[in-house]
């Protein structure tokens, strides 16, 4: 028999998946359908918790392969597709005969190579990026704080000594890279964006520079996902235009550096430029010389010239309306067309003497409905699956009255993010913080909320998005025992510490970041069966084994109120 018959919860089918057998209580679910989006998201709001699902063992058999293996063939797919088309843009299709690599010219095999090799070099950078240990996000705010003045000091020493300090602008950009890693989720790097510092330019550069390298990072894995579509191997032109916004490390620190650097020709005309400073008619031309005027200057320093040549584009647009040369995006370098977006992103949303500031939603919905055109597609897609349309960090008024701050994105629904609930509507904090995926909730996003506003009663609101546990967690010694979802191989281990959002969890076997867990354990008497598990973090344990940090996802409301009654007890005592 080549299928198998399994259990699914509902919020983990995928478009593919095959039921096995009728569901009886909703006659339109019949054995033998294909189940697609639309169907699941209806099964999740009819709460249908399981349904029985047909898997191939073939397929039984890939999900079982190393993480070695599936890279190996997707590398090879990807040299296919290459070899595919090349044979497609350098021949007709009358053009029949099976070519031989001998075949190839020694130009043909070399720009063949060089794609595969920046595709693989890309994803091994990012996965050991996203493969990060997650660190406290108060921690990385403060290091933020603290690379604010170091920023400061290059800015000031490029003018006043004309001297460039690349392996310190490399340490910043790398630690920004590593501190705020996105985790398998790039999100995690607009948790950061700066809302005040001591100088404008320095706050703004940072942000530009944390926006860059979550679009960067994001547009990568897009175009990685393009790669694998099949009418991708016939077209060449294609191919090349999704490596061209694939980054590996190296141009992701370049991309940082010129996003700390763009705005050097401002900092050299308007030593003293605040939120507030006023321009006069003069001032208007020292505006639009800035790109010039930082690449000049960077030229006399020998900075590399992709840096400069992405600063001097960053206020182009790629229908042909920007400046200092009106270029259309046939010129742009790949890291012009992420740093113009997140350039005029960061100040259509932050205080500045540019333009008038607003809510990051109205923001992204204005670009995407009047600005469209004068950004890369591919640039504002990744913009939008990172941060969500309402982006994160930004304040929202849910339909339950309460008030709180866009913590992650749902990728599957823009509009549907997971929002942390913080304030009653008269502004007075909650008691239990509370996080709601919109996606699985009924509740809507009601009205826009400025920050500013809710400053007037509380100066340190930013404190909330950096406080990220809703439950205390207790310590424990429980054994346990758990197996990777679809998977029928169990592994014993033992719960550290536990709360209604997840774990701790200490085993001998190894797992990866992202990897999701279905955790059977037994708490104060109660048993607990198959509770879905998201490993966030990883790392090795001293005395052998590993230690993972465990995020539950939807976990039952029983299950849910015994673990919270259980930690509250604890606490107690």
């Amino acid at each position: 028999m080549d299928e198998k018959i399994i259990i699914k919860k509902t919020f983990d089918l995928k478009s593919g998946d095959v039921l096995a057998e009728d569901i009886p209580e909703y006659p339109n679910f019949k054995a033998g359908m294909v189940l697609d989006k639309e169907k699941i998201e209806k099964l999740i709001k009819l709460r249908v918790k399981n349904v029985k699902i047909k898997i191939s063992k073939i397929l039984l058999k890939n999900n079982n392969e190393s993480t070695k293996e599936k890279k190996e063939k997707f590398m090879q797919q990807i040299k296919e597709n290459i070899e595919l088309a090349y044979l497609k843009h350098m021949f007709t299709e009358d053009y029949k005969v099976q070519l031989k690599e001998e075949d190839y010219s020694p130009e043909i095999r070399k720009k063949a190579k060089a794609i595969i090799s920046h595709i693989q070099q890309s994803q091994d950078d990012i996965y050991k990026i996203e493969s990060l240990r997650k660190k406290s996000l108060s921690k990385i705010n403060q290091r933020i704080n603290n690379r604010l003045e170091d920023v400061s000091n290059i800015l000031m020493s490029l003018i006043r000594d004309k001297t460039f300090k690349l392996d310190q602008m490399r340490e910043i950009v790398e630690g920004l890279i590593e501190d705020t890693g996105p985790k398998r989720d790039s999100t995690f790097l607009l948790l950061h964006l700066k809302r005040k510092a001591p100088h404008f330019i320095v706050k703004h550069s940072i942000n530009v520079a944390l926006l860059s390298l979550a679009i960067a990072i994001e547009l990568s894995k897009i175009m990685k996902h393009k790669l694998e579509n099949p009418e991708i191997k016939g077209d060449f032109k294609r191919l090349e235009i999704c490596n061209r916004k694939i980054f590996d490390k190296e141009e992701l620190i370049k991309l940082g550096i010129a996003a700390l650097l763009h705005d050097l020709g401002l900092v050299e005309s308007f030593p003293k430029l605040s939120e507030d400073t006023k321009f006069s008619l003069k001032d208007q031309s020292k505006i639009e010389l800035h790109p010039n005027q930082a690449y000049h200057l960077l030229t006399k320093l020998r900075v590399d010239y992709e840096i400069r040549k992405s600063i001097l584009q960053h206020h182009e647009r790629v229908d042909g309306s920007g400046y200092p040369d009106g270029i259309k995006d046939r010129f742009f370098t790949k890291y012009g067309l992420v740093l113009s977006f997140a350039d005029h992103l960061d100040l259509l949303t932050s205080k500045n003497p540019f333009v008038k500031k607003t809510h990051p939603h109205r923001a992204i919905m204005h670009i995407l409905t009047k600005e469209r055109s004068k950004f890369d597609a591919d640039v504002l897609y990744s913009y939008c699956q990172a941060a969500s349309l309402y982006p994160v960090g930004s304040w929202v008024l849910l339909s339950n009255s309460k008030i709180g701050v866009v913590m992650r994105t749902n990728k599957d629904n823009l509009n549907r993010p997971v929002v942390k609930c913080v304030l009653s509507s008269d502004l007075k904090e909650l008691i239990k913080k509370e996080f709601i995926d919109l996606i699985y909730s009924d509740l809507k996003i009601m009205e826009l909320v400025d920050i500013e506003s809710l400053e007037m009663f509380d100066e340190s609101i930013d404190r909330f998005m950096f406080d990220e546990r809703e439950f205390e967690r207790v310590d424990v010694d429980i054994e346990a025992e758990v197996n990777i979802v679809d998977t029928d191989i169990f592994h014993k281990g033992r719960i550290k510490n536990i709360c209604a959002g997840g774990m701790r969890l200490h085993i001998y076997k190894k797992f990866l970041p992202g990897d999701k867990l279905l955790i059977n354990f037994s708490l104060n008497g109660d048993r607990f069966e198959k509770v879905n598990g998201l490993i966030i973090w990883g790392d090795p344990k001293p005395d052998g084994g590993y230690r993972y940090g465990i995020r539950f996802i939807h976990l039952d409301e029983e299950y849910k109120q015994k673990i919270l009654k259980f930690t509250e007890n604890r606490e107690k005592h």
